[in-house]
Protein backbone atom coordinates (compact mmCIF):
# COMPACT_ATOMS: atom_id res chain seq x y z
CA UNK A 1 0.00 0.00 0.00
CA UNK A 2 2.60 2.09 0.82
CA UNK A 3 3.96 1.78 -2.59
CA UNK A 4 1.19 3.36 -4.38
CA UNK A 5 0.83 6.50 -1.95
CA UNK A 6 2.99 8.65 -4.67
CA UNK A 7 0.47 7.60 -7.18
CA UNK A 8 -2.48 7.98 -5.54
CA UNK A 9 -1.47 11.40 -4.45
CA UNK A 10 -0.44 12.04 -8.22
CA UNK A 11 -3.81 10.72 -9.51
CA UNK A 12 -5.61 12.95 -7.00
CA UNK A 13 -3.67 16.30 -7.51
CA UNK A 14 -4.66 15.62 -11.41
CA UNK A 15 -8.04 15.04 -10.61
CA UNK A 16 -8.32 18.16 -8.55
CA UNK A 17 -7.05 20.29 -11.21
CA UNK A 18 -9.01 18.82 -13.70
CA UNK A 19 -12.50 19.40 -11.49
CA UNK A 20 -10.86 22.86 -10.86
CA UNK A 21 -10.20 23.42 -14.41
CA UNK A 22 -13.87 22.61 -15.32
CA UNK A 23 -15.49 24.86 -12.93
CA UNK A 24 -13.31 28.05 -12.62
CA UNK A 25 -12.34 30.23 -15.55
CA UNK A 26 -10.39 33.78 -15.73
CA UNK A 27 -11.55 36.78 -17.17
CA UNK A 28 -8.94 39.11 -18.36
CA UNK A 29 -9.00 42.96 -18.21
CA UNK A 30 -10.23 43.76 -21.81
CA UNK A 31 -12.55 40.67 -22.07
CA UNK A 32 -16.21 40.32 -21.55
CA UNK A 33 -17.36 36.54 -21.15
CA UNK A 34 -20.95 35.08 -20.93
CA UNK A 35 -21.56 31.73 -18.82
CA UNK A 36 -24.30 29.73 -21.10
CA UNK A 37 -26.43 26.96 -19.30
CA UNK A 38 -27.62 24.77 -21.35
CA UNK A 39 -26.63 26.79 -24.32
CA UNK A 40 -28.91 29.71 -22.95
CA UNK A 41 -27.09 32.69 -21.33
CA UNK A 42 -27.57 32.90 -17.63
CA UNK A 43 -24.88 35.66 -16.77
CA UNK A 44 -22.36 37.99 -17.70
CA UNK A 45 -19.18 38.75 -16.23
CA UNK A 46 -17.39 41.97 -17.18
CA UNK A 47 -15.25 42.15 -13.79
CA UNK A 48 -11.33 40.48 -13.91
CA UNK A 49 -10.46 37.90 -12.58
CA UNK A 50 -11.42 34.48 -10.81
CA UNK A 51 -14.64 33.14 -11.65
CA UNK A 52 -16.83 29.87 -10.61
CA UNK A 53 -19.36 27.90 -13.22
CA UNK A 54 -20.82 24.26 -12.70
CA UNK A 55 -18.67 21.51 -14.97
CA UNK A 56 -19.39 21.02 -18.52
CA UNK A 57 -21.89 20.35 -20.26
CA UNK A 58 -23.77 22.47 -17.27
CA UNK A 59 -22.68 25.01 -18.43
CA UNK A 60 -20.15 26.66 -20.74
CA UNK A 61 -18.60 30.08 -21.45
CA UNK A 62 -18.20 32.07 -24.20
CA UNK A 63 -15.45 35.17 -23.93
CA UNK A 64 -15.53 38.26 -26.85
CA UNK A 65 -12.23 40.57 -26.77
CA UNK A 66 -13.84 44.13 -25.72
CA UNK A 67 -11.38 46.19 -27.03
CA UNK A 68 -11.86 48.58 -30.23
CA UNK A 69 -11.61 47.08 -33.52
CA UNK A 70 -11.42 48.55 -36.77
CA UNK A 71 -13.43 47.24 -39.81
CA UNK A 72 -12.39 48.45 -43.33
CA UNK A 73 -14.96 48.91 -46.17
CA UNK A 74 -14.08 47.37 -49.64
CA UNK A 75 -13.63 49.78 -52.05
CA UNK A 76 -17.00 50.88 -53.66
CA UNK A 77 -18.41 53.27 -56.68
CA UNK A 78 -20.78 56.34 -55.67
CA UNK A 79 -22.62 59.11 -57.23
CA UNK A 80 -22.17 62.29 -55.97
CA UNK A 81 -25.16 64.89 -55.96
CA UNK A 82 -24.13 66.61 -59.29
CA UNK A 83 -23.75 63.05 -61.18
CA UNK A 84 -19.70 62.55 -60.34
CA UNK A 85 -18.78 59.13 -60.24
CA UNK A 86 -16.06 58.68 -56.79
CA UNK A 87 -14.56 55.56 -55.37
CA UNK A 88 -14.77 55.49 -51.56
CA UNK A 89 -13.89 53.36 -48.77
CA UNK A 90 -15.01 54.13 -45.51
CA UNK A 91 -13.84 52.24 -42.26
CA UNK A 92 -15.40 51.84 -38.88
CA UNK A 93 -14.36 51.35 -34.80
CA UNK A 94 -16.43 49.64 -33.24
CA UNK A 95 -16.42 47.41 -29.81
CA UNK A 96 -18.69 45.39 -28.33
CA UNK A 97 -20.52 46.84 -25.38
CA UNK A 98 -23.03 44.55 -24.53
CA UNK A 99 -21.99 40.99 -24.68
CA UNK A 100 -25.32 39.75 -24.08
CA UNK A 101 -27.31 41.50 -26.64
CA UNK A 102 -24.21 40.93 -28.84
CA UNK A 103 -24.37 37.39 -28.58
CA UNK A 104 -28.09 36.96 -28.71
CA UNK A 105 -28.52 39.13 -31.78
CA UNK A 106 -25.85 37.14 -33.98
CA UNK A 107 -26.60 33.56 -32.50
CA UNK A 108 -30.19 33.31 -32.08
CA UNK A 109 -29.93 29.70 -31.86
CA UNK A 110 -27.33 29.50 -29.64
CA UNK A 111 -25.06 26.77 -31.54
CA UNK A 112 -22.74 29.53 -33.39
CA UNK A 113 -19.21 29.82 -32.47
CA UNK A 114 -17.89 32.64 -31.44
CA UNK A 115 -15.60 33.09 -34.84
CA UNK A 116 -18.96 32.87 -36.70
CA UNK A 117 -21.07 35.55 -34.23
CA UNK A 118 -17.64 38.03 -35.15
CA UNK A 119 -18.11 37.22 -38.70
CA UNK A 120 -22.04 37.79 -38.76
CA UNK A 121 -21.09 41.11 -36.84
CA UNK A 122 -18.80 42.34 -39.42
CA UNK A 123 -21.10 41.53 -42.32
CA UNK A 124 -24.06 43.40 -40.31
CA UNK A 125 -21.51 46.24 -39.85
CA UNK A 126 -20.66 46.17 -43.95
CA UNK A 127 -23.92 46.74 -44.73
CA UNK A 128 -24.89 49.37 -42.32
CA UNK A 129 -21.90 51.22 -43.74
CA UNK A 130 -22.66 50.64 -47.20
CA UNK A 131 -26.27 52.22 -46.44
CA UNK A 132 -24.61 55.45 -44.88
CA UNK A 133 -22.56 55.92 -47.16
CA UNK A 134 -25.59 56.76 -49.69
CA UNK A 135 -25.26 60.24 -48.66
CA UNK A 136 -22.56 61.04 -50.68
CA UNK A 137 -25.66 61.72 -53.29
CA UNK A 138 -26.10 65.00 -51.09
CA UNK A 139 -22.93 66.38 -51.96
CA UNK A 140 -21.26 68.26 -55.05
CA UNK A 141 -17.96 66.81 -56.01
CA UNK A 142 -16.20 69.93 -55.61
CA UNK A 143 -17.78 70.07 -51.56
CA UNK A 144 -15.63 66.67 -51.26
CA UNK A 145 -12.73 67.63 -53.12
CA UNK A 146 -11.29 71.44 -53.07
CA UNK A 147 -8.89 73.71 -51.77
CA UNK A 148 -11.42 75.78 -49.98
CA UNK A 149 -11.67 75.47 -46.46
CA UNK A 150 -15.35 77.01 -46.39
CA UNK A 151 -16.77 74.96 -48.72
CA UNK A 152 -14.60 72.04 -47.87
CA UNK A 153 -17.63 69.03 -46.45
CA UNK A 154 -15.96 66.22 -46.12
CA UNK A 155 -15.81 66.10 -42.23
CA UNK A 156 -19.53 66.68 -42.06
CA UNK A 157 -20.65 64.14 -44.68
CA UNK A 158 -18.12 61.83 -42.29
CA UNK A 159 -19.67 63.30 -38.71
CA UNK A 160 -22.19 65.44 -39.52
CA UNK A 161 -22.66 68.82 -39.14
CA UNK A 162 -22.52 71.02 -35.90
CA UNK A 163 -26.24 70.68 -35.03
CA UNK A 164 -25.87 66.95 -35.49
CA UNK A 165 -27.86 66.71 -38.48
CA UNK A 166 -26.71 63.72 -41.55
CA UNK A 167 -23.21 61.96 -41.28
CA UNK A 168 -22.21 58.32 -41.66
CA UNK A 169 -21.39 58.29 -37.94
CA UNK A 170 -24.91 59.79 -37.00
CA UNK A 171 -26.57 56.97 -39.32
CA UNK A 172 -24.70 53.89 -38.66
CA UNK A 173 -25.02 54.21 -34.52
CA UNK A 174 -28.61 54.68 -35.32
CA UNK A 175 -28.48 51.21 -37.37
CA UNK A 176 -26.36 50.00 -34.27
CA UNK A 177 -29.09 50.79 -31.95
CA UNK A 178 -32.66 50.10 -33.83
CA UNK A 179 -34.49 47.67 -32.63
CA UNK A 180 -33.71 46.46 -29.16
CA UNK A 181 -29.78 47.11 -30.53
CA UNK A 182 -27.13 44.86 -31.34
CA UNK A 183 -24.94 45.23 -28.27
CA UNK A 184 -22.04 47.19 -30.69
CA UNK A 185 -20.47 51.08 -29.57
CA UNK A 186 -19.51 52.56 -32.64
CA UNK A 187 -16.65 54.70 -31.65
CA UNK A 188 -15.54 56.31 -34.87
CA UNK A 189 -16.26 56.56 -38.71
CA UNK A 190 -14.04 58.03 -41.24
CA UNK A 191 -13.76 58.11 -45.10
CA UNK A 192 -10.86 56.28 -45.80
CA UNK A 193 -10.06 56.89 -49.67
CA UNK A 194 -11.96 58.87 -51.84
CA UNK A 195 -10.82 58.63 -55.36
CA UNK A 196 -12.47 59.15 -58.88
CA UNK A 197 -12.46 56.19 -61.26
CA UNK A 198 -10.01 56.37 -64.11
CA UNK A 199 -12.16 57.46 -67.11
CA UNK A 200 -13.10 61.03 -65.57
CA UNK A 201 -9.22 61.79 -63.73
CA UNK A 202 -8.43 63.37 -66.72
CA UNK A 203 -11.17 65.34 -66.67
CA UNK A 204 -11.24 66.05 -62.63
CA UNK A 205 -7.39 67.03 -63.35
CA UNK A 206 -8.48 69.25 -66.23
CA UNK A 207 -11.18 71.08 -63.86
CA UNK A 208 -8.45 71.47 -61.07
CA UNK A 209 -6.13 72.98 -63.57
CA UNK A 210 -8.67 75.82 -64.75
CA UNK A 211 -9.52 76.18 -61.04
CA UNK A 212 -5.71 76.61 -60.06
CA UNK A 213 -5.27 78.75 -64.06
CA UNK A 214 -7.91 80.97 -62.79
CA UNK A 215 -6.51 81.82 -59.03
CA UNK A 216 -3.27 82.59 -61.22
CA UNK A 217 -5.14 84.97 -63.47
CA UNK A 218 -6.87 86.56 -60.67
CA UNK A 219 -3.76 86.94 -58.44
CA UNK A 220 -1.93 88.40 -61.57
CA UNK A 221 -4.58 90.90 -62.54
CA UNK A 222 -4.49 91.81 -58.78
CA UNK A 223 -0.46 92.63 -58.81
CA UNK A 224 -0.30 94.50 -62.12
CA UNK A 225 -3.64 96.63 -61.11
CA UNK A 226 -0.86 97.60 -56.95
CA UNK A 227 2.22 97.89 -59.38
CA UNK A 228 -0.30 100.05 -61.56
CA UNK A 229 -0.85 102.12 -58.58
CA UNK A 230 2.69 102.34 -57.15
CA UNK A 231 3.88 103.80 -60.16
CA UNK A 232 1.01 106.47 -60.26
CA UNK A 233 2.09 107.37 -56.67
CA UNK A 234 5.20 106.95 -57.25
CA UNK A 235 4.82 109.34 -60.00
CA UNK A 236 2.96 111.97 -58.49
CA UNK A 237 5.50 112.09 -55.92
CA UNK A 238 7.93 112.86 -57.92
CA UNK A 239 6.58 115.57 -59.17
CA UNK A 240 5.87 117.33 -56.56
CA UNK A 241 9.50 116.81 -55.43
CA UNK A 242 10.76 118.09 -58.38
CA UNK A 243 8.30 121.49 -58.53
CA UNK A 244 10.05 121.64 -54.53
CA UNK A 245 13.16 121.47 -55.94
CA UNK A 246 13.05 123.68 -59.11
CA UNK A 247 11.08 126.23 -57.04
CA UNK A 248 14.12 125.99 -54.08
CA UNK A 249 16.53 125.90 -56.86
CA UNK A 250 15.07 129.53 -58.37
CA UNK A 251 14.93 131.08 -55.12
CA UNK A 252 18.68 129.95 -53.93
CA UNK A 253 19.42 131.36 -57.97
CA UNK A 254 17.64 134.80 -57.05
CA UNK A 255 19.52 134.95 -53.82
CA UNK A 256 22.69 134.22 -55.79
CA UNK A 257 22.11 136.83 -58.79
CA UNK A 258 20.98 139.50 -55.77
CA UNK A 259 24.28 138.78 -54.11
CA UNK A 260 26.51 138.95 -57.30
CA UNK A 261 24.74 141.94 -58.13
CA UNK A 262 25.72 143.28 -55.04
CA UNK A 263 29.65 142.00 -55.67
CA UNK A 264 29.64 143.51 -58.79
CA UNK A 265 28.79 147.14 -58.17
CA UNK A 266 31.46 146.64 -55.31
CA UNK A 267 33.68 145.42 -58.16
CA UNK A 268 32.52 148.24 -60.47
CA UNK A 269 34.04 150.57 -58.13
CA UNK A 270 37.64 149.95 -58.71
CA UNK A 271 37.78 147.08 -61.75
CA UNK A 272 41.64 147.08 -61.92
CA UNK A 273 41.79 145.99 -57.62
CA UNK A 274 38.96 143.91 -58.67
CA UNK A 275 40.20 142.13 -62.05
CA UNK A 276 44.28 141.66 -58.97
CA UNK A 277 42.04 140.42 -56.94
CA UNK A 278 40.77 137.39 -59.42
CA UNK A 279 44.07 136.84 -60.66
CA UNK A 280 45.47 136.43 -57.09
CA UNK A 281 42.76 133.29 -56.83
CA UNK A 282 43.57 132.06 -59.73
CA UNK A 283 47.42 131.51 -58.35
CA UNK A 284 46.37 130.39 -55.30
CA UNK A 285 43.74 127.76 -56.38
CA UNK A 286 46.18 126.28 -59.22
CA UNK A 287 49.52 126.19 -57.21
CA UNK A 288 48.46 124.32 -54.16
CA UNK A 289 49.81 121.14 -52.96
CA UNK A 290 53.17 121.70 -54.45
CA UNK A 291 51.91 122.18 -57.84
CA UNK A 292 54.13 121.94 -61.15
CA UNK A 293 52.88 123.89 -64.22
CA UNK A 294 54.77 124.56 -67.28
CA UNK A 295 53.44 127.73 -69.13
CA UNK A 296 54.87 131.07 -70.77
CA UNK A 297 55.59 133.95 -67.99
CA UNK A 298 53.67 135.84 -70.12
CA UNK A 299 50.46 133.97 -69.31
CA UNK A 300 48.07 135.70 -67.56
CA UNK A 301 47.85 135.55 -64.25
CA UNK A 302 51.43 134.03 -63.46
CA UNK A 303 53.31 137.24 -65.35
CA UNK A 304 52.64 138.95 -61.72
CA UNK A 305 55.10 136.43 -60.51
CA UNK A 306 58.19 138.13 -62.27
CA UNK A 307 57.13 141.90 -62.96
CA UNK A 308 54.07 142.03 -59.69
CA UNK A 309 51.36 143.87 -59.85
CA UNK A 310 50.75 147.87 -61.89
CA UNK A 311 50.20 150.37 -59.10
CA UNK A 312 49.38 153.68 -59.78
CA UNK A 313 50.36 156.35 -57.28
CA UNK A 314 46.99 158.16 -55.81
CA UNK A 315 49.80 161.36 -55.12
CA UNK A 316 50.31 163.42 -58.22
CA UNK A 317 53.46 163.73 -59.37
CA UNK A 318 56.18 166.99 -58.59
CA UNK A 319 58.43 168.24 -61.37
CA UNK A 320 61.96 168.90 -60.43
CA UNK A 321 62.08 172.78 -61.29
CA UNK A 322 59.17 172.99 -58.87
CA UNK A 323 61.57 171.16 -56.08
CA UNK A 324 64.11 173.50 -56.78
CA UNK A 325 61.95 176.35 -56.53
CA UNK A 326 60.52 175.29 -52.64
CA UNK A 327 64.60 175.26 -51.79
Amino acid sequence: MKKHIGVIILAFSIVSILVLYSITFTVRTQEKALVLTLGRISRTVDEPGLQWKWPWPGQSVVKFDGRIRTLPQQLTQKQTKDQQNVILSVYVNWRIDDAAVFYRRFSPSGKINKADVLFKAEEALRGWISAASNIISEYNFDELVTLDNNQFKLRELEKGSADELGGMLKRVREFAASGDGYGIAIVDLGVWRLGVPDDVTGKVFARMREDRNAEVRKYVSQGKTEASNIISTAISEATIIKAKAQAQAKDTMGQGDAKAAEYYSTYLKNPELANFLRRLETLRTTLNNRTTIILDKKSPPYELLESGPELKSALPSETPDASVQNR
